[in-house]
């Protein structure tokens, strides 16, 4: 992990670290397993692994304790969401909700401290290859937690290197088969796509680079990248009046 995710996940352990769960919490013992709930009762929170907490994921707040507890466990959830270790749990679909609700409720803290983490996940994810978690499920789990994509797509400028130009060909490819939303992630998105940063990163990594596999790969995530922004250009001009 890197010195700056460590950090911010640090961050996150200090924001939530007054945040305590009881003894006695609530849950369906007919979605819950009681000896689920009693293992992470008594597990320090920083040895609890994805099998303690996927289950919990699953139930958060709706048969399975209230926001406080989910919070107590949000720091180590993170944690592990970034190193791959919750990939089996399907956190993009899981995560966002109760993410969206610690950050609605949050204070300052807690605010700055979920943010920090966010940026610093998706540096990281895109900043080596391969990555423990693909960017489109970091940005769908920002985006589902209430937070615009924009920033973090900005932040990858034209010289980001191979890996990051890597993460963009096989983003591109995916995203060629979504489907068209008025989603606010579809529109950040298409947007970001359409301007000058990704074919101008996709360029200069498949000029810097040596093995024949990886060039051919950048370029057909150009080729594709300019087919897609033809056609919406296209499409948005058959739509004027």
């Amino acid at each position: 992990m890197r010195d700056d995710l460590k950090a911010a996940v640090e961050v996150l352990y200090q924001a939530f670290g007054n945040v305590r769960v009881i003894d006695q919490v609530d849950y369906c013992d007919h979605c819950v397993d009681p000896a689920q709930v009693e293992a992470l009762r008594r597990t320090p929170l920083r040895q609890l692994t994805s099998e303690h907490l996927g289950p919990l994921l699953f139930n958060a707040m709706s048969t399975w304790g209230d926001l406080g507890y989910f919070k107590h466990f949000l720091p180590r959830l993170l944690e592990l969401v970034a190193t791959g270790e919750m990939e089996d749990w399907s956190y993009p679909t899981f995560l966002p909700s109760g993410l969206k609700q610690c950050w609605t409720t949050g204070t300052p803290g807690e605010h700055r401290a979920i943010a920090g983490f966010l940026e610093a996940w998706w540096l990281a994810t895109t900043s080596s290859w391969p990555s423990p978690c693909s960017p489109r499920d970091v940005l769908e789990t920002i985006d589902g937690s209430g937070q615009r994509v924009v920033p973090h797509l900005n932040a990858l400028p034209a010289q980001a290197g191979e890996p990051a130009a890597r993460h963009l060909a096989a983003f591109i490819e995916d995203w060629m088969v979504s489907t068209r939303t008025a989603e606010q992630l579809w529109v950040d998105v298409d947007r970001w796509l359409r301007g000058p940063q990704p074919s101008a990163l996709l360029t200069a990594a498949f000029m810097d680079a040596t093995d024949p596999s990886v060039a051919a790969e950048l370029g057909k995530a150009e080729g594709s990248l300019a087919f897609y922004r033809s056609w919406r250009d296209a499409e948005q001009t058959d739509s004027l009046p």
